[in-house]
């Protein structure tokens, strides 16, 4: 089947907007989710068991569907939930504190639909008054030929920078706040790995698709808004809670798909932080850091046996999976 044949027989496409309390969010989210010039669009919000009137909101827009799931399982529990139920072949994974430019679905679906090596597509997303890029194309490491907007050390030693492009290109990963990815290959994978609590199940899950030669691509013409950290900035027990699933993310990345030298880094890392604790008698950081690490130690005969399963299944290495994507910004993937 060519392009042509392709893009007339659209493939359904099913939104799945993860919620817990963000009735005023999707107010703003919803008009524009069900404006979009792409059809056919299915869209759920899969709820996280909110107390708000997320429910009454989303029964007045009637091309969304409430799935309320009754208790918190997180944002990657939820939207694998959402996956599961939906019917699409392709599926758009949202956060609810989004908008989106009418044609964000067309232009994030047309790669998927046009090149059926590509696992996942990205977009542009701008901060919610529109004046600054929150998340642009995404690689490995700290320089190449073109200047980053943003450079964060996600892994001790390992940074992810991002970069304006002109047009669609593979990258690292997608942010899991829009990603669009084939359903089929979501289940494979596994979907979202649910031990992510806050951050980094975007990236596991685009990087394990790089393992098997699945691309992930930025489409820059695909623009939305993203109220970035709404829940941290909101209460001061949302921080720590990110700030808790950030650590435990790092350790959890680290070990499960990373080179040995980033371990080891990490845990050298690990151990400092709890020595300046110590010196600045930061008593509760000390214990939630050491909380952490033992909840960590009890999974590492688990992980080491998750990560050889991982990559003797995609007959790769760590050393060879990171070393060729640390090459995607400095040249063209085949």
């Amino acid at each position: 089947m060519n392009r042509v044949d392709r893009m007339s027989a659209k493939p359904l496409v099913s939104a799945i907007v993860a919620n817990w309390n963000g009735a005023r969010d999707l107010e703003q989210e919803l008009p524009s989710l069900c404006s979009q010039t792409y059809e056919p669009l299915e869209i759920l919000v899969v709820d996280n068991g909110s107390t708000d009137d997320s429910a009454e909101v989303v029964r007045s827009f009637p091309k969304a569907q409430w799935v309320p799931l009754g208790r918190n399982i997180g944002l990657a529990g939820a939207l694998n939930d959402g996956v599961r139920r939906s019917k699409g072949e392709l599926v758009l994974l949202l956060n609810d504190d989004m908008r989106f430019a009418r044609d964000f679905v067309e232009q994030l679906a047309m790669p998927l639909i046009d090149d059926e090596t590509i696992f996942a597509s990205d977009a542009m997303q701008y901060d919610w008054e529109g004046s600054r890029v929150v998340h642009a194309a995404t690689y490995l490491g700290r320089k190449n030929g073109r200047k980053p907007i943003a450079v964060d050390e996600i892994i001790p030693g390992l940074f992810v920078r991002q970069e304006m492009v002109e047009d669609t290109t593979p990258v690292l990963m997608a942010s899991g706040a829009n990603l669009m990815a084939r359903k089929a290959l979501f289940l494979e994978l596994g979907g979202l790995d649910f031990r992510y609590t806050m951050s980094y199940e975007d990236v596991d899950i685009c990087w394990r698709a790089w393992m098997r030669g699945l691309k992930t691509v930025f489409v820059p013409k695909a623009v939305c808004w993203h109220n970035v950290g709404r829940s941290a900035k909101i209460s001061p027990e949302g921080a720590r809670l990110r700030s808790r699933g950030i650590q435990k993310g790092r350790l959890l990345f680290a070990f499960k798909l990373l080179p040995k030298r980033h371990i080891v880094l990490l845990e050298a890392r690990t151990i400092l932080g709890s020595i300046k604790d110590v010196a600045r008698l930061q008593w509760n950081v000390l214990s939630s850091r050491a909380q952490i690490m033992m909840e960590h130690i009890l999974q590492m005969p688990n992980l080491w046996r998750e990560r050889r399963r991982l990559f003797k299944e995609s007959k790769t290495s760590p050393s060879d999976v990171h070393d060729y994507l640390s090459r995607l910004g400095r040249r063209t993937v085949e």
